[in-house]
């Protein structure tokens, strides 16, 4: 089992996080081919190595190459002023990570851009992306969206982005979903993320740190934040849209055993520490003793509609599995027991939502130990495009499974069942 960890104790940023994974030994070449194929102009990719307090690590950049449309101008009063206080805030002031490591070459050339989560949505669908890489470039967009939304008062189809929409934020963002897929890992963890303090200078004034989008964020995803004492923002809303759109959790490891590491660097020097975002990339040998969570709750008086969208819910935050049994309680009632099971990070998350979407009042909570064979996602190549296996091994027992949801696209697109897809993609494998 592989597991990227991304280690923010200064911070997070969108080059930062894709220069760490890039020196963490992603392809270079691969990424650029994926974000050459968005329809997008005007940049040139910058990658090169900086000193952060003695350690060395991988410096990349976006420069744009001209400005565009500057004589655009707002048509939206309301959405004006908070566009220009947004973009002043990402472009111009002096301790934002993203606005030092893009911005003092091009920081005046997207002032004027006007896109809106469906111009951005779209972008993304015109470039030659994985399906996992495409999923999660558009998971973070929407959760700076909300969060630009929230900030300015405004319903989320009539927000549009100066910093979100820039060309320079959607190459981060893309790359760093495009870095993440390529590491075919098996799950992202991400320590909490330390901010810093005071204020930031904007074209309205002082904005407090955490600046509106990164608070925004932190409350709705459940992001811990340190608060530091360094003067100004370490945290960006593209990074930790970035850290809260990848992880499963926000934890410091207890145990590392490290394949590989890669630092990518902030453009500003912070005091006493090297401004760097440390990535990971750890492995869990053969089968892997671990412990695990199970959480169960007995339910007699819900629907078995209302049941499963709940159960739904605690899969898309990360439950590793959630089933219902049926059962029969006092007076031959039939009932349900919902049963989940998790990393023990997750516990408090998962039950607000065992407690807001199912009528428990109570839930048994046991920690169990479990074995599980050692996991890698392979990518393999066939007529249908590019599939992903998960290949799982154990003492010489060897088990490989095609990834559904590759599958299930790559049979829509090509008109054929999902098994033909699975068939063919096993077949590679044998060869």
């Amino acid at each position: 089992m592989k597991t990227l960890y991304l280690e923010c104790s200064s911070g997070i940023s969108g080059d930062m996080t894709v220069g760490a994974l890039l020196d963490l030994g992603v392809d270079r070449q691969k990424l650029e081919a994926a974000l050459n194929s968005l329809q997008v102009e005007g940049y040139a990719l910058q990658f090169g190595r900086a000193k952060k307090a003695g350690i060395d690590a991988f410096d990349f950049d976006v420069k744009l190459e001209h400005p565009e449309h500057p004589d655009v101008t707002h048509t939206h009063p309301h959405h004006d002023d908070g566009h220009h206080h947004n973009e002043e805030h990402h472009h111009h002031h002096e301790h934002q990570h993203e606005g030092e490591h893009h911005h003092g070459e091009h920081s005046h050339h997207h002032a004027h851009v006007h896109r809106n989560l469906d111009d951005v949505l779209a972008i993304i669908d015109s470039g030659d992306l994985t399906p996992k890489a495409r999923e999660l470039a558009k998971k973070i967009f929407h959760i700076i969206a909300q969060a630009e939304a929230k900030a300015h008062g405004l319903p989320l189809e009539q927000v549009h982005f100066h910093e979100v929409g820039a060309v320079d934020s959607i190459v981060d963002v893309v790359g760093a979903a495009v870095c993440i897929d390529l590491l075919a890992v098996d799950r992202v963890i991400v320590s909490p993320l330390s901010e810093g303090c005071g204020h930031v200078h904007c074209a309205h004034g002082q904005m407090p740190v955490p600046v509106p989008a990164v608070a925004n964020i932190a409350a709705a995803r459940k992001v811990p934040l340190v608060m530091t004492g360094i003067p100004g923002e370490l945290v960006t809303p593209t990074g930790i849209a970035i850290a809260s759109a990848a992880a499963e959790a926000f934890q410091v490891p207890s145990q590392m055993n490290i394949l590989r590491i890669g630092y990518g660097a902030g453009k500003k020097d912070l005091p006493g520490q090297a401004n760097v975002l440390r990535a990971y990339l750890l492995e869990e040998a053969g089968a892997s003793g671990e412990e695990v969570l199970q959480m169960e709750t007995n339910i007699d008086d819900q629907t078995g509609e209302t049941l499963a969208f709940a159960c739904d819910l605690l899969r898309e935050e990360g439950a590793l599995d959630v089933w219902t049994e049926p059962i029969f309680m006092k007076k031959g009632r039939a009932a349900y027991k919902l049963c989940v099971l998790s990393e023990p990070a997750k516990e408090e998350k998962l039950l607000r939502i065992i407690f807001a979407h199912t009528t428990s009042i109570g839930v048994r909570k046991s920690i169990l130990q479990r074995s599980i064979m050692h996991r890698e996602v392979l990518p393999v190549q066939t007529r249908f495009g590019q599939m992903q296996v998960k290949r799982c091994t154990y003492q010489g027992i060897t088990k490989h499974y095609v990834e559904f949801e590759p599958a299930k696209e790559a049979a829509k697109q090509h008109h054929v069942t999902i098994q033909q897809v699975i068939e063919e993609t096993l077949s590679k494998i044998c060869q």
